[in-house]
């Protein structure tokens, strides 16, 4: 049984939701290969266990991606929507990556 969520817990995982929401609603225009953004933490490290996966629905679309340089372009825009829900993470590069890898994966 997984333990249950404190209200701090819930509100820093409504803000990351929220910044990634942020972030796809961007991107999602401008990158037609771009899937979506999800995350995994865990609570007692937080923020520094924050790892944002950026996906696209290939691996050519993701080479494609790193070819264009879009890590960089997520990672400000990841950077900046959390710094707005006052969640400063210090160095961004080491929490956010490129994938072709769903949630489910």
């Amino acid at each position: 049984m997984a333990k249950k969520l404190s209200v701090v817990q819930l509100k820093q995982q409504a803000n990351v939701l929220k910044s990634l929401e942020a972030v796809e609603e961007l991107a999602m225009p401008l990158y037609p290969d771009f899937v979506g953004c999800w995350f995994s933490l865990e609570y007692e490290h937080f923020p520094g266990s924050l790892l944002v996966r950026c996906q696209f629905n290939s691996e050519a679309a993701l080479a494609a991606a790193l070819e264009q340089k879009l890590d960089l372009y997520f990672q400000k825009q990841i950077h900046k929507q959390l710094f707005k829900c006052g969640i400063l993470v210090k160095d961004i590069k080491r929490h956010v990556v490129l994938t072709t890898l769903s949630p489910d994966d």
